[in-house]
């Protein structure tokens, strides 16, 4: 059985040989096809790139960042005149996907990593401080800018079927900070859930595995996201009350994650037996209830050095040894 075999019996709720880590089981792309961090966009500098909606990013960085006050947008009111959306359906998709699927063998999970959602999308045009208090200010106009988003996002969907043909699709939208959501639950459910159900929706009608990244503690809407069809919550950070999640919604809701990433077990150059225990603990804590995709989020995601790695291996073989005593 491939990697990929064991690990989609998780994702469609079956029992699996074996318990899988992400690392091991899942092949990663759309990082050059989304286009939403200026990975393949106009350079503006050395370290700043352009977006595809014409945001500055720093690129110095191991993650891209949005460049401190340069937005595009000041008024919500004014996003129509504005915002100049992209044309999905005008990009060279076949040659993308030729590109980034070149060295994909077929034998692990084939995610496609969609960036940028609706609220992350609205903060990287003006600023984290004004897009909240548009939520506020001006509810309906937002709510509008949200539906547009999607609209946008479903175009992308659809071509990500067609030429890529992954197992999941993984949108993406950081709705919470560490202890709680950046907004109320009763806001994003007026505002946003709309329009996330819309593309959560036309996933799921392409075929694909509908798989939410959210960081932060964001249990508050989990509810939420498994009445729209959500099937994987990822990264699922420690922060959130996982094992609850799992015994309520762990027959519709696959968790991936679960890694203390803020705990000194997330940082580079931790010791052997920190990240050992990081290790059982997310095997006795979350593997044993099944329905569960080990992530050792150490360091910087989008940067892998060499203690980064040494880090993840020690988690992923205590993991697996663990499991395997477990019988899970």
């Amino acid at each position: 059985m491939t990697e990929r075999e064991n690990a989609l019996l998780v994702y469609h709720h079956q029992k699996p040989e074996w318990t899988p880590n992400y690392f091991e089981a899942v092949y990663v792309c759309g990082f050059w096809s989304n286009n939403e961090c200026g990975l393949r966009g106009e350079r503006v500098s050395e370290d700043v790139a352009l977006d595809v909606f014409g945001v500055e990013w720093n690129m110095s960085h191991g993650s891209p960042v949005p460049v401190p006050q340069k937005y595009l947008l000041e008024d919500i009111c004014d996003w129509r005149e504005k915002v100049v959306f992209p044309e999905p359906d005008t990009w060279d998709w076949e040659m993308m996907a030729r590109t980034e699927l070149k060295d994909y063998d077929g034998t692990k999970v084939l995610t496609y990593f969609c960036e940028q959602g609706c609220f992350d999308r609205l903060t990287q045009l003006m600023g984290f401080e004004n897009a909240l208090m548009s939520l506020v200010m001006e509810p309906e106009e937002c709510a509008a800018f949200f539906e547009r988003v999607a609209d946008y996002k479903i175009k992308v969907i659809e071509n990500v079927e067609k030429y890529y043909h992954p197992d999941v699709f993984c949108y993406t939208d950081d709705l919470a900070k560490a202890d709680s959501l950046f907004m109320s639950p009763a806001t994003y459910r007026e505002l946003i859930k709309p329009a996330h159900a819309r593309i959560i929706q036309a996933i799921r009608d392409n075929g694909m595995i509908a798989e939410q990244h959210t960081c932060g503690k964001c249990e508050a809407i989990m509810d939420d996201y498994v009445e729209m069809g959500i099937e994987s919550f990822f990264p699922a950070q420690a922060s959130n009350d996982l094992a609850a999640i799992q015994k309520k919604h762990g027959s519709r809701l696959v968790i991936t994650g679960g890694y203390d990433s803020q705990g000194p077990a997330g940082q580079v150059g931790a010791s052997e037996e920190t990240l050992k225990k990081e290790a059982r603990r997310m095997a006795e804590s979350y593997a044993v209830n099944g329905g569960y995709i080990c992530l050792p989020m150490i360091g910087d995601a989008m940067r892998v050095d060499e203690e980064e790695a040494r880090g993840r291996m020690i988690v992923g073989q205590e993991f697996r040894r663990v499991c395997r005593e477990m019988g899970i």
